[in-house]
């Protein structure tokens, strides 16, 4: 692994020593070739700690396109296309959702295809009609459910649940498992409100150990509003399974039960840290408990059993033991999350 990576790194080297003078500084020249500047500024941030070529591409071209922004000579490169380039790399963002904007900008540009351009069209049309399809389906899921009209407290986000199946899972083939992530995080934010917003702590020992019993003709001693919660989980998880019997003959049921079960475990963890010591935790504490609660592993669970790929159960145990990359994309994502929110809940 270390040889590799000390290759890959003289590799880099080796790659950008034809646009470096003398004094290992960028040429200006390169700043003529608009496309080629922008492409390098895009590249930068494919870079990995002390990669410091790449921290340099990235000041460089940074600088000489916000000149070219604000330059008066016509380019082949519109203003509108440095401003959207600068305001965020065009890899981070959803893919499908940025097909219309350029569509609009080819129309505009010198040598455009016209057949090129009807294909587009043809293709963003098709993409956008599954997508309504699918949200149509949700649509009538959720309503049907009727969760938020049972729990007043929780969260009503189902166009944003269906935004995070769109952006993660974009082709349109894959429709049953944008749907079924799309429907997991909403269930998600349900539960989770259910844990830090209005269960007591009494209520949530109840549902954690229903379920951890995962029996629905056990559910006498919970809340009403617990009652439809669990039921809600319950029954999509036994829809995911029935489906993966149906189309593999794998049952999936147990690593879908047993995902919840960790799940709700970390939340009751979780709430019971806070009404005991509230939000008086280290760092390390919040952030070795914070990765696990943002349910990446039961989303990642889930959306695999509903992938129609080939399931195995090794790929379900890999899954469920947490392997590092789920830690890493884990971790990322409770901080995004965090920062994002934080205004909201401390102020």
């Amino acid at each position: 692994m270390t040889s590799t990576y000390s290759w890959l790194k003289i590799t880099q080297a080796d790659v950008f020593k034809g646009f470096r003078d003398e004094d290992v500084k960028f040429k200006e020249e390169i700043t003529s070739d608009v496309r080629g500047l922008l492409s390098l500024y895009e590249a930068s941030y494919l870079g990995i700690p002390d990669e410091n070529v790449l921290d340099e591409a990235k000041i460089f071209a940074r600088s000489h396109l916000h000149k070219l922004l604000y330059k008066a000579e016509s380019t082949t490169i519109t203003s509108h296309q440095l401003s959207r380039a600068l305001e965020l790399p065009s890899h981070w963002r959803i893919r499908r959702s940025e097909a219309r904007w350029h569509i609009e900008q080819y129309k505009d540009t010198e040598g455009m295809d016209p057949a090129v351009l009807e294909l587009a069209m043809l293709d963003f049309n098709m993409v956008q009609l599954v997508y309504q399809t699918d949200l149509e389906d949700l649509n009538r899921w959720w309503k049907e459910l009727a969760l938020t009209e049972k729990l007043e407290f929780a969260r009503d986000r189902l166009n944003e649940s269906f935004l995070w199946g769109v952006s993660l899972i974009q082709e349109p083939q894959f429709s049953y498992c944008r749907k079924i992530m799309s429907k997991l995080v909403c269930l998600i934010n349900a539960v989770d409100d259910v844990y830090d917003v209005y269960g007591s702590p009494d209520e949530l020992q109840l549902f954690t150990a229903a379920i951890l019993r995962w029996d629905a003709e056990e559910l006498d001693e919970l809340p009403e509003y617990m009652k439809i919660c669990f039921m809600a989980v319950y029954n999509t998880a036994n829809e995911l399974a029935y489906y993966t019997i149906k189309q593999q003959g794998f049952n999936c049921l147990p690593y879908l039960k047993q995902a919840w079960k960790e799940q709700c475990r970390l939340y009751l963890e979780e709430a019971n840290t806070f009404h005991n010591v509230g939000f008086d935790q280290t760092f390390e504490e919040y952030l070795d408990h914070g990765w696990k609660t943002v349910a990446s592993s039961i989303v990642l669970i889930h959306t695999y059993a509903a992938s129609g790929e080939t399931l195995t159960k090794e790929a379900f145990e890999y899954l469920t033991n947490y392997p590092k990359l789920t830690r890493w994309e884990a971790t990322v994502a409770r901080l995004t999350n965090d920062l994002a929110t934080s205004k909201v809940h401390f102020n």
